[in-house]
């Protein structure tokens, strides 16, 4: 893989700028890099998506009217970036048919970790961006994203989890993840819209990686193409897909955890715990 440089990036008092860029589909061109940040080389941070842009299963392709909306984080090797992408519906092609688009941000993770910044404020920034600029072409402005001030206090990771996933479930997934950080789990959220499972994957990496302070890992929001499955460690699905046997699958559900705790870490469950169990019962977590 080639090495990557830290990618332009700003913090002011209200906001954070970004260098981020759309992969989407130009008519009579087809899919390509079809609009990026000023100066950037998207190509330094192509190999983490390459193959796996739009991965979207051909059902959801076939069904025009069917909703695409999900979300999927690609931790950058050196650690001091994260890809944060939203891929959603991309304007027809010359054929009218339906396309898909990804949109990717390059986020600092001293300023996730802080909580100077949030996923879900990028998220916001970019639906905002895409809004404003819905056929993006060419050299674009970096992108802003607000900033928390400091008088609201200490970010409050994963608060709400509750209402998405039992903490048997959130303690077994954290247990998978530290016995081995390159498992695999399909967690099945039936009967969930686009919205709650994207909901689900921003608080369950912002409650594992900046509170509990495991290793960021690839995720996505809904189940891939077969193809693309295994550049996931994380897939958050309403129905199950064909994996191989490296695959576990667990349910938002879970009534019990399945796995016997970790041995000396005892501050990561204590960290969930206070996380989960306390803002359920409607008390800040600390």
């Amino acid at each position: 893989m080639a090495p990557t440089k830290p990618s332009a990036s700003s913090a002011h008092e209200d906001f954070g700028e970004f260098d981020h860029w759309i992969y989407a589909v130009v008519p009579n061109v087809g899919y390509t890099t079809k609009a990026l940040s000023r100066g950037f080389d998207a190509g330094l941070f192509d190999p983490y998506l390459r193959g796996h842009y739009t991965p979207i299963r051909a059902s959801a392709a076939q069904d025009i009217d069917g909703e695409v909306d999900l979300r999927m984080i690609h931790p950058v090797r050196t650690g001091r970036e994260v890809l944060l992408s939203r891929i959603t519906r991309g304007i027809p092609d010359e054929a009218g048919r339906p396309t898909f688009s990804n949109h990717t941000v390059v986020a600092r993770t001293d300023l996730l970790r802080s909580g100077r910044i949030t996923l879900d404020g990028a998220l916001r920034a970019m639906s905002e961006f895409d809004a404003g600029v819905p056929d993006a072409r060419g050299e674009i402005e970096l992108l802003r994203i607000p900033m928390r001030s400091e008088a609201e206090g200490p970010p409050r990771f994963g608060e709400g989890i509750h209402k998405h996933l039992t903490f048997a479930a959130v303690e077994t997934i954290a247990t998978r993840f530290m016995r081995e950080a390159t498992s695999r789990t399909l967690l099945l959220c039936r009967n969930s819209t686009a919205a709650a499972r994207n909901a689900t994957l921003i608080l369950l990496v912002e409650l594992l990686a900046w509170k509990c302070g495991l290793p960021l890992f690839p995720a996505i929001s809904d189940a891939p193409r077969a193809s693309a499955l295994n550049h996931f460690n994380l897939v958050i699905a309403q129905r199950g897909v064909r994996a191989d046997s490296s695959w576990a699958i667990l349910e938002s559900a879970l009534t019990e955890h399945v796995l016997p705790r970790v041995p000396d870490r005892e501050e990561v469950y204590r960290a969930l715990n206070a996380t989960v169990r306390q803002s359920a019962d409607g008390v800040r977590a600390v």
